[in-house]
C-alpha cells in the first residue's frame, strides 16, 4: 500500500515538474492538480493511520 510519506514525495515531484521551464500551461496545470491530489491523499492516509491506532487502543469501539 502507498504511504503518506510516498504521497508527499510524489506531490513534491509533480509540483517540481509543473515548474520546469518550457512546460505548457495545460501540462503545468495538470501536474499541479496531481500534486494537490497526492497531498490530499497523504492527509487522508495520516488520518486513517491515526484512527486505526485509536481503534486498536480502545477495547470496545
Amino acid at each position: 500500500m502507498i504511504t503518506a510519506a510516498k504521497c508527499v514525495e510524489l506531490a513534491t515531484h509533480f509540483k517540481g515538474l509543473s515548474q520546469v521551464s518550457g512546460t505548457s500551461i495545460d501540462r503545468a496545470s495538470l501536474m499541479k492538480n496531481i500534486a494537490r491530489n497526492f497531498t490530499g491523499l497523504a492527509g487522508q492516509l495520516d488520518r486513517l493511520n491515526a484512527l486505526t491506532r485509536a481503534e486498536q487502543q480502545s477495547p470496545l469501539r
